[in-house]
C-alpha cells in the first residue's frame, strides 16, 4: 500500500519534531519516549524480523529464478531493504529523509533434534551455519527444537530410505513467536520502521496491529510463495506501507559470491625507487619496500646475487622478498642497463 505524500510528510516531521503522527489509519499521539530518541539520533531505526524456516524452505524458488545454484548472502538482506527505503523516501519527500538505522535483526528458525543417526553431519553444519548469523553477522536468533523421532530431516529421505510419508514435523511457534516479538518492540517503541523477510499469510493480523500502533512496515518476500496479497495488496489493506519487495527482483545483489569469484582488493603504493604509483594484489608488511614491475625485477637480481660483471641472478620476479638491505649507487643502475643494451664492452 502506498501511502499519500501529505501523510508521509507530516509522519516524517513527526520523528523530528515529536508532534502529532498522521497515518494511513488515522492520528494519533506519537510516543515521546520514541520522539526524543529520534531527534537525539536523527535517525528513522529499522528492525528486520526473517522468519528463517519459510526462507530456508523456499530458496529452491531462487534457484529457478536464477537459472542454476544460488545461496543467500544473509549479510546482503538489510543493505538491499535500507537501499530499497532510503529510495523511496527520496522519490516523494521534498527534502532529503533522515539517515536509517538499523538497531537489530532477528531470526526465527528451527532446531532439529533426536534425528536419524546418518543426519548427524546434516545437523552439525546447520549449528554452523546459526553460529554464522549470530557471530559473524550480529543476528539474534530465535531457535525452536522440533523432535524428529528419529527420523531423517529431509521428506525425500523420509519417503525412499524409510518408507515413511506420513510423518511431518510441526514448525508452529516460529510464526507465533516472529509476530509476537515484532508486536512488543512496537509497543514499546523500538523502532519506526519494521522490515518483514517472510511470505505466510498468518502474519497479517501481526502486521495489521504494528501499523496500528504507529509503526511502518515493508514485507520483503519471494515471489510464488508468499500470500498473494503480500505481493498484490487490496486498496484497503491495512498490513504495509510500501510496495513489496521480491528477491527474484535483487537476485544479484543478494548472491552470495563465491570466493573463487571474489575480486582480490587491490593496494597502491610507491616504488622504492622511482617514486612511481602502482597497484598490486599482495599486501605488504608494514615498513616494506615495494617496487614497480620494472624495478621489482632489477631488485630480484640484486638481492640474489650478480655476478662479478654486475648479471643478473635468477630470483623469481615477486613483491614478497625481503628488500635488499642496501640499496644500489646510481652507477650499478646504470651498469645495469648497459649490460642489457650490450654497450658495457670495455674499449681497448
Amino acid at each position: 500500500m502506498k501511502i499519500s505524500e501529505e501523510n508521509m510528510i507530516e509522519h516524517q516531521d513527526v520523528f523530528g519534531e515529536g508532534k502529532r503522527a498522521v497515518t494511513d489509519h488515522g492520528a494519533g499521539e506519537y510516543p515521546r519516549n520514541a520522539s526524543r530518541n529520534n531527534m537525539r539520533h536523527g535517525t528513522l531505526r529499522c528492525m528486520t524480523f526473517i522468519d528463517g524456516s519459510w526462507l530456508y524452505h523456499n530458496q529452491d524458488m531462487l534457484v529457478k529464478a536464477h537459472g542454476g545454484p544460488f545461496k543467500i548472502d544473509f549479510n546482503k538482506i538489510n543493505m538491499v531493504a535500507l537501499r530499497f527505503l532510503r529510495q523511496y523516501y527520496q522519490g516523494i519527500l521534498p527534502y532529503e529523509p533522515l539517515p536509517f538505522d538499523l538497531v537489530r535483526t532477528y531470526y526465527y528458525a528451527s532446531v532439529p533434534f533426536n534425528v536419524h543417526p546418518e543426519d548427524a553431519l546434516k545437523l552439525e553444519d546447520q549449528r554452523k551455519f546459526y553460529n554464522i548469523l549470530s557471530e559473524q553477522l550480529g543476528f539474534n536468533l530465535v531457535l525452536h527444537e522440533i523432535d524428529f523421532r528419529g527420523h531423517y530431516m529431509a521428506m525425500q529421505d523420509r519417503i525412499t530410505r524409510e518408507g515413511d510419508a506420513n510423518f511431518t514435523p510441526k514448525e508452529r511457534t516460529i510464526d507465533m513467536a516472529l509476530g509476537t516479538d515484532m508486536l512488543y518492540f512496537s509497543a514499546i517503541h523500538a523502532f519506526d520502521i519494521a522490515i518483514a523477510v517472510l511470505g505466510d499469510a498468518d502474519y497479517q493480523p501481526a502486521l495489521e496491529r504494528v501499523r496500528q500502533l504507529g509503526k511502518r512496515v515493508l514485507i520483503f518476500t519471494i515471489g510464488g510463495s508468499a500470500a498473494y496479497d503480500y505481493i498484490f495488496p487490496k486498496p484497503n489493506a491495512r498490513f504495509s506501507d510500501f510496495p513489496a519487495m521480491r528477491f527474484q527482483d535483487y537476485l544479484e545483489d543478494l548472491r552470495l559470491v563465491p570466493k573463487n569469484e571474489r575480486e582480490k582488493p587491490m593496494y597502491k603504493y610507491y616504488c622504492a625507487r622511482c617514486g612511481k604509483e602502482f597497484e598490486s594484489t599482495y599486501k605488504a608488511a608494514p615498513k616494506q619496500n615495494m617496487y614497480c614491475d620494472e624495478h621489482r625485477i632489477w631488485r630480484n637480481n640484486f638481492s640474489n646475487g650478480a655476478d662479478e660483471n654486475g648479471r643478473a641472478g635468477t630470483a623469481p620476479a615477486s613483491n614478497t622478498d625481503a628488500p635488499p638491505e642496501q640499496a644500489p649507487s646510481m652507477e650499478e643502475i646504470a651498469r645495469e642497463s648497459l649490460i642489457a643494451t650490450g654497450l658495457d664492452a670495455e674499449k681497448e
